[in-house]
Order: structure tokens, then C-alpha cells, then sequence
């Protein structure tokens, strides 16, 4: 008899080391899904907050383009300080990859035009922007309808119009820049 109670002995003590063993691995087990699960949260914030400073920017760039549209006869001119309806000679700001991002230089509201400021648009459905998309009217180039001296004096024919929008999402770490250019043909 005192054999049988040494082996049940030890398979007592073998139970419990291999359950503790089992434990410490569903707590790793736990804390990983955890930590994965942070991760996956933070990352559809980002998602989110790039994805609404893309909407604005395109907001932004569509109002550009109505702006654009409205305009009825001749097209205003060109100036390099925009001062005629926010519209700028070409390159007026140097190269895009030094300026696009730089808050204080272009993208201020004596430079850049305010979404809906033209327009007259609401932008009730971008949700929490941090700041509202603005754009540049940039004047690219003109192309006569013709040949023809009249064509080229009164300037009969297409207008190619670049527009730069910048638009933030929910924080000013999202930040996305779109550019597009638009023909206007005037007569």
C-alpha cells in the first residue's frame, strides 16, 4: 500500500506543474491579442485621418474647379500676387516638393483660397477637419482655338488652369496635397 500512495503523490504535483504551464501560456497567448488589438485600433485611426484629409483635399480641388467654371467671358489675368479673384501666374511658388507642406508660407489665407470662399459651398459633411482645405489657381498656359490673328488678339481658345489643394484630416499629422489641371475654353 505505501506504494501506491508514493505514485499517486507524484502524479498530483506532475498536474499541477503541467496546469500552471498551460496558464502561462494562455496568458502570453492573451497579452499578444492584446497588444495586436492596440495595434489594429491605431492603425484604422491613421486610416481614418489619412482617408478624411484625402476628402478634403478633394473637396477642395472640385471647388477649385467650379470656381473655374463659373467664371463667364474672358477669364480674369493672372497676377503674381493673385490679388484678380486668387489667380496666380505659373510658378509662382517655386517648387512644389519645398512649398506644398509649408503652413506659413503658401498655405495661409491671404495666399490660398478657403474651401468655399468662391463658391459659397458648405463643407458640413468632412466631419472634424483641423483646418478647411484651401487651393491655388495657377494660370498655365494658353492655346488658340486657330491660327488666326483674331485668335491670338482676343484671345480666342483654351485656358489650362493648375489647381493645387491641400486638405487635413482629423489631426495636422494627416496632411494630403492634390493637384489636377483644368482646360476653360472662353469664346
Amino acid at each position: 500500500m505505501q506504494q501506491l500512495t508514493r505514485q499517486t503523490y507524484r502524479q498530483r504535483g506532475a498536474a499541477l506543474i503541467t496546469s500552471l504551464i498551460i496558464l502561462l501560456v494562455l496568458t502570453v497567448l492573451g497579452v499578444s491579442a492584446m497588444s495586436t488589438s492596440s495595434l489594429e485600433e491605431l492603425m484604422a485611426g491613421n486610416l481614418r485621418d489619412q482617408d478624411l484629409s484625402f476628402q478634403a483635399a478633394e473637396a477642395a480641388l472640385k471647388d477649385g474647379e467650379r470656381y473655374i467654371d463659373s467664371w463667364g467671358g474672358m477669364p480674369p489675368t493672372a497676377t503674381s500676387s493673385g490679388t484678380n479673384n486668387g489667380l496666380y501666374t505659373t510658378d509662382e511658388f517655386g517648387l512644389y516638393e519645398r512649398t506644398a507642406f509649408d503652413t506659413t508660407n503658401v498655405w495661409v489665407n491671404t495666399v490660398a483660397t478657403t474651401y468655399g470662399a468662391d463658391t459659397g459651398i458648405a463643407i458640413s459633411n468632412l466631419g472634424d477637419v483641423q483646418a478647411l482645405p484651401m487651393y491655388i489657381i495657377e494660370e498655365e498656359d494658353f492655346v488658340a482655338k486657330d491660327a488666326s490673328f483674331k485668335a491670338q488678339t482676343q484671345r480666342e481658345g483654351a485656358y489650362y488652369y493648375r489647381v493645387t489643394a491641400r486638405g487635413e484630416g482629423a489631426s495636422s499629422n494627416a496632411v494630403t496635397i492634390l493637384q489636377t489641371t483644368v482646360a476653360h475654353r472662353f469664346k
